[in-house]
């Protein structure tokens, strides 16, 4: 799984930013969890793996949901993960069917976050715990675009923190305060640098996901040093 991982888990600090979800929850083998917006299934493999909770993992993507169920297939996870075609603001699961919820670098992707809001808590047990790994609008606008989930604004749906919090709150949740991953976050973005920087002195040819790299890099950087944009794990019970 820790070879796999290194590839499926495409959001900001990879598998340390899924474990540090785990330790937060904390999630345990006894949790149904919800992987909302789970794309091709790393998060939802890696906290089946280290937790042994059961792991339902949905995504709007045929093509992700797909490789989720392939790589399931492969890594032997299919008796705790189970993956689901269906939207994050319609979700095909009956009322209060999940312990925890998680919304993993998924929510700056969707524009109805009134929708994405009511139907975590519908899906929620009372006392259950919505989970986000998110980005939000900073205090120093405009966003540099590209970012590494849209090319320019109009495919982008950032909100700020304060405004989620509101929903949230408003929703029926109690918010905890933002844990912030700005120096993490910074710190990872450079190490990418680092390495791209190394090749090149040593007149090696980038790779596309290098150069792909090098590009979010050049505007991520800006965007979290100048706090156009913030990162981190906002966490909510349902009363």
């Amino acid at each position: 799984m820790e070879t796999v991982n290194k590839i499926d888990l495409m959001h900001m600090g990879a598998a340390a930013s899924t474990d540090e979800l785990i330790r937060l929850g904390p999630i345990t083998a006894a949790d149904r969890v919800l992987d909302a917006g789970c794309g091709i299934g790393g998060t939802s493999r890696r906290v089946a793996s280290l937790t042994g909770a059961s792991v339902t993992g949905l995504d709007i993507t045929p093509e992700a949901v797909e490789a989720a169920i392939a790589i399931n297939a492969a890594t032997g996870m299919n008796d705790l993960v189970n993956i689901h075609l269906g939207t994050s603001t319609a979700m095909p699961f009956d009322d209060g069917s999940f312990d925890v919820v998680l919304v993993q670098h998924c929510a700056m992707q969707i524009e109805a976050k009134a929708d994405l809001v009511a139907q975590c808590r519908r899906v929620l047990r009372k006392g259950g715990r919505l989970m986000f790994h998110d980005w939000f609008l900073g205090g120093n606008q405009p966003v540099i675009f590209p970012v590494p989930w849209a090319a320019d604004e109009d495919t982008s749906f950032l909100e700020p923190l304060a405004d989620m919090i509101a929903r949230l709150e408003s929703a029926g949740f109690v918010v905890e305060p933002f844990i912030d991953q700005k120096t993490q976050a910074l710190g990872w973005l450079r190490e990418v640098g680092d390495s791209i920087r190394e090749r090149k002195e040593q007149h090696r040819e980038l790779t596309e996901t290098q150069i792909n790299n090098q590009s979010i890099s050049n505007t991520m950087i800006p965007n979290l040093r100048d706090e156009r944009l913030r990162v981190g794990f906002l966490i909510a019970t349902a009363q």
